[in-house]
């Protein structure tokens, strides 16, 4: 088994950003027990997004909310989701909204296949994007998405402990299906030594930081 290398980029967070994690506890808490998924991982994973949401990237991210996607048309969206281009500039479901960063054709994908779970039917992109925007709807779709992980992760991390597990899952939040492929196409040898962490690890280096944000004893 492979241990969290130290990070580098994106570290440590914020204070603010643990500020926000404690604001958010209540309701991290609340859909990590619903899914019984890792509280620390759903937390991690909005924590990893939100604490690069200054400087330049904080008023780029705010336009994208505020602006860009919160006003489009679900005809505009629709037509992008068809058409499929690979491209944040000319896709809008390749944009990441909400505190959490949630890539918008990551929300419906995540509806689609949780359809029972939600309270309430999202019958367009638009009322998706209203959904996403709140911090309810990204709490409750980061959690969907860490179970997700927690799923298809199952026999790769049985044996790690606690931590790890949650760095896994909080580094597909990050990366996606994508993640779980590369480690699939690496030769045997490779794959016997277990799956590697990525970003996931600052949250690993600083679990203490978050039980403290969450509550958790």
């Amino acid at each position: 088994m492979r241990n969290c290398p130290n990070p580098i980029d994106n570290f440590p967070y914020r204070a603010e950003t643990f500020h926000l994690i404690k604001r958010l506890s209540f309701t991290i808490n609340l859909y990590s027990r619903l899914y019984n998924v890792p509280p620390i991982a759903v937390a991690g994973a909005i924590a990893d997004e939100y604490n690069t949401r200054f400087g330049f990237k904080g008023v780029f991210d705010w336009v994208q909310d505020e602006i860009l996607i919160n006003w489009m048309p679900n005809s505009f969206i629709s037509l992008d989701a068809k058409i499929g281009i690979n491209s944040k500039w000319l896709n809008a479901t390749k944009h990441d909204i909400g505190v959490g960063n949630i890539k918008l054709e990551t929300g419906m994908r995540i509806y689609k296949r949780y359809k029972t779970r939600f309270g309430k039917k999202i019958n367009n992109w638009e009322e998706l994007v209203d959904y996403i925007r709140t911090d309810k709807g990204t709490i409750h779709i980061a959690a969907l998405v860490i179970k997700r992980a927690q799923f298809i992760f199952a026999p790769y991390v049985k044996n790690y402990p606690d931590e790890l597990k949650e760095a896994i899952f909080v580094t597909y939040y990050k990366q996606g299906p994508s993640y779980l492929a590369r480690f699939r196409s690496k030769p045997a040898h490779e794959r016997r030594k277990g799956i590697t962490p990525g970003e996931g690890c600052r949250v690993y280096f600083q679990r203490d930081e978050f039980k403290k944000a969450l509550g958790i004893r």
